[in-house]
């Protein structure tokens, strides 16, 4: 970690089993950096830990980060990565922290989704279809948080881009 760069480049460093018994050595750092005083690392720790969401207890630690109440810029670095992601792990947490975000973090989820939207906009048709499908899953997720902000993300959608 010297030369200031903290790669997780594999999901596998997390126990599969999701019991976060076996946390790899770089997923321990950036769970150490979601816990520091400076919004920069608590915002490097949420662009890396994002890359391997679905497991505990990455899920755990990147929803606190979404609702980083002390710098925006944690919501943001992280909703970011979340969101270019496009998959049920990344926005089942989206859809939660969008339920439960203070009007401050929500503007700023707001504006992730905005720009997630204009890539959709200028993407293919099936990327939106998918993207529309994996937000429909998640009105089924055992999580109301969860089931709430999806119901909530279908109707955004539905408005930022018409079929």
């Amino acid at each position: 970690m010297d030369d200031g760069k903290l790669l997780i480049t594999r999901a596998v460093d997390v126990d599969p089993g999701g019991g976060g018994d076996d946390v790899g050595v770089e997923i321990g750092e950036a769970l150490r950096l979601a816990r520091s005083q400076l919004w920069s690392d608590r915002a490097r720790a949420g662009r890396h830990l994002s890359a391997v969401v679905g497991r505990e207890p990455v899920d755990t630690v990147v929803r606190s980060l979404l609702l980083d109440s002390a710098n925006t810029a944690v919501t943001d670095a992280t909703a970011e990565e979340l969101l270019r992601r496009r998959d049920a792990a990344g926005l089942r947490l989206i859809a939660a922290a969008w339920h439960v975000a203070e009007p401050e973090q929500g503007d700023h989820l707001t504006g992730c989704l905005s720009a997630a939207f204009f890539e959709l906009a200028c993407a293919e048709p099936e990327d939106r279809m998918r993207f529309r499908a994996v937000l429909r899953s998640l009105r089924d997720d055992p999580d109301p948080d969860v089931q709430a902000g999806a119901r909530d993300l279908l109707d955004r959608v539905a408005q930022a881009l018409p079929d």
